[in-house]
């Protein structure tokens, strides 16, 4: 016999549930046909989609919202419509109409992001490489790690500002055509790459070169000359290289022609085009300021990035053709606070280096020339020390020391450098001798062995490659003798290479770093001009 189950338990309703249950009954209508009822009347009730029927819950919905919170001024939670209502969505629905709102927001975020790049990468390309930093130019990375060096080495560092705007008398400019409406431009190229930016009203640049980038985008143009391709190697202009000549305001160009040197009686469309342009820019002279004009022809194309051409076959004379005025700008550096007995008048043809910032060039000159009238008065001979200078260009930092040694050589590779050096050194006192060696630093030292005569000073300006290694250990080595260098005057436009062989001189025990500091040349670059004074430990 079975056992009596026991009577299953009925579930419990809530109150609500229960009422509508008595209501159901009351009307003898089942529950379920009135839902599928009220589903058909609700799906085929009109001709909208479904998706239009939730677009236009969620607006309803958004603007209930807002109506609430504009009321009360706090927002409102309103209840989700229940099914029979307008606006009932299912759990699906909804489910859906979240994913199609994240989609697009993201659309939009995207969207404002793609803009704001776009307008950045807008920015970057029309802004002047050379102004990175020129709101604060002590705040270049550089600088704070020079700062870091000499404070490692326990050596005082101080660093000197002067002018930031107008102080750029020396440029070399890209010609270039434009990606945008293919015109000519004249400009910069941005750093560690050749995408080049237009730079028509520099701050950096003294206003007279602004004035000829100018002029030389629309002549070149309206002449139809075309602007060098350093891809495929075709064109005709490549730079044009622009100095100041700052008593006058004058300028001394130079167009880099994509050639070589035409012969006397070539009559190509190219020298014709050439001739009919420089002698526009002669004719008109007075008008564009122009000083003097020279035409470099550089041919080269692959695997030769150097602007003036170094190393073709052809005899460097024939490279260089002077059309025009001047063959040389004449500077006077401002050594007011350590002036010279008579000023130095330096020249500078386009074929030899001058310093961009000449005005804060003539800080470090004065620097230098203080220091070694301390050190002459510390010494015990009543003569002047001699001097040898290794890098010297036309002699733009010896020259100017010529009151202080009792004779000085100085040397350089560029074959140009001498004949100016001797134009300068003509017009001084001959109470002391004065020559020039037109050699490199290392074969200077190795083939004059110039370090084991006499020689007490040493001045050296070497590129941003730093001194050659051979220099370094003559240097080291030479110190070691009585009768070796006892002062070594660094000027460095390459801080890396300088603390490479800062490291090296101090670490051989043969020579100590006295005194160094900074001075900001390019204000709005990461650059820093460092001045150091050695002196040799066997003193």
């Amino acid at each position: 016999m079975l056992a009596a189950q026991p009577e299953k338990r009925k579930r419990r309703r809530g109150a609500k549930a229960r009422a509508l249950l008595e209501e159901n009954k009351s009307t003898n209508a089942p529950k379920k046909p009135m839902i599928k009822e009220e589903k058909s009347k609700s799906d085929h009730s009109g001709a909208k989609s479904l998706r239009e029927k939730v677009e236009e819950a969620l607006g309803k919905k958004k603007q209930d919202e807002t109506i609430d919170q504009n009321s009360s001024g706090k927002k409102k939670k309103r209840k989700a419509p229940l099914l029979g209502e307008e606006g009932y969505l299912s759990k699906t629905q909804m489910r859906n109409a979240r994913k199609r709102r994240a989609k697009q927001r993201k659309r939009e975020v995207l969207e404002k992001n793609e803009g704001s790049q776009k307008k950045k990468n807008q920015d970057n390309k029309s802004k002047d490489p050379s102004q990175r930093y020129i709101k604060d130019p002590r705040s270049a990375p550089l600088l704070k790690k020079a700062k870091n060096y000499f404070k490692g080495l326990k050596t005082p560092f101080k660093i000197h500002l002067q002018q930031v705007t107008g102080w750029r008398t020396v440029c070399k400019l890209p010609v270039r055509r434009a990606t945008d409406d293919n015109s000519c431009v004249i400009g910069l190229f941005k750093q560690g790459s050749h995408e080049i930016v237009r730079v028509p009203d520099c701050p950096a640049h003294h206003e007279s070169i602004n004035k000829m980038i100018r002029h030389l985008e629309a002549e070149i143009d309206s002449h139809g000359i075309e602007p060098f391709n350093e891809f495929e190697g075709t064109g005709i202009l490549r730079y044009v290289c622009i100095n100041v000549e700052r008593s006058t305001g004058k300028v001394q160009l130079t167009l880099v022609w994509n050639s070589k040197p035409y012969a006397k009686d070539d009559e190509s469309a190219e020298k014709l085009l050439l001739e009919k342009f420089t002698n526009h820019l002669t004719e008109n002279a007075a008008e564009i300021g122009l000083h003097s004009l020279w035409v470099h022809f550089n041919n080269q194309w692959k695997h030769a990035d150097n602007i003036f051409d170094y190393g073709s076959k052809d005899s460097s004379e024939i490279l260089w053709k002077h059309l025009y005025g001047p063959e040389y700008i004449e500077e006077t550096l401002n050594l007011s606070d350590c002036k010279t007995p008579e000023d130095v008048k330096l020249c500078f043809p386009p074929n030899v280096f001058r310093q961009a910032n000449i005005d804060a060039f003539s800080n470090i000159v004065v620097a230098i020339r203080r220091y070694i009238k301390t050190y002459n008065k510390k010494r015990n001979s009543k003569k002047l020390p001699s001097c040898v200078e290794l890098y010297g260009g036309v002699g733009t930092i010896g020259l100017n020391m010529y009151d202080l040694f009792s004779n000085f050589i100085s040397s350089d590779e560029n074959p140009y450098n001498k004949k100016c050096f001797e134009i300068s050194s003509s017009s001084l006192p001959t109470k002391n001798e004065r020559s020039y060696i037109p050699k490199n630093a290392t074969d200077v030292i190795e083939q004059e062995n110039i370090l084991s005569k006499d020689c007490e000073v040493v001045i050296v300006d070497p590129p941003r490659k730093g001194l050659d290694p051979v220099v370094t250990q003559a240097f080291i080595d030479s110190s070691k003798r009585t009768d070796g260098p006892k002062l070594l005057v660094y000027v460095s436009c390459g801080f890396d290479a300088f603390t490479r062989d800062c490291n090296a001189l101090v670490e051989s025990g043969q020579w100590v770093l006295k005194k160094t500091e900074g001075h900001i040349l390019f204000p709005g670059s990461d650059h820093l001009e460092t001045l150091a004074f050695f002196e040799s430990t066997s003193n």
